[in-house]
């Protein structure tokens, strides 16, 4: 199933780009900074959970500096 960005009126889906796409975050301060920024009413009564959940942020809504392109495998500890 294709992630639809959730800035308004954008049209880009993931079936028909190369972006990336963020969830938004389950912090709830963090989450609402990125609601307050969508300028979406409609997702303002929705919890972080359902957020990150069902909605997500294309990449051409992010300046390139505030993405991370590093790739973090959490390593198994041995005890």
């Amino acid at each position: 199933m294709p992630n639809f960005c959730a800035a308004p009126n954008c049209t880009r889906k993931s079936t028909q780009s190369d972006l990336a796409f963020f969830r938004f975050p389950r912090d709830p301060a963090r989450c609402q900074k990125w609601v307050e920024n969508c300028r979406r009413a409609d997702l303002e009564d929705k919890t972080p959970d359902q957020l990150n959940k069902h909605y997500r942020l294309c990449a051409k809504h992010f300046e390139t500096s505030m993405i991370c392109r590093t790739i973090y495998f959490a390593e198994a500890s041995e005890n």
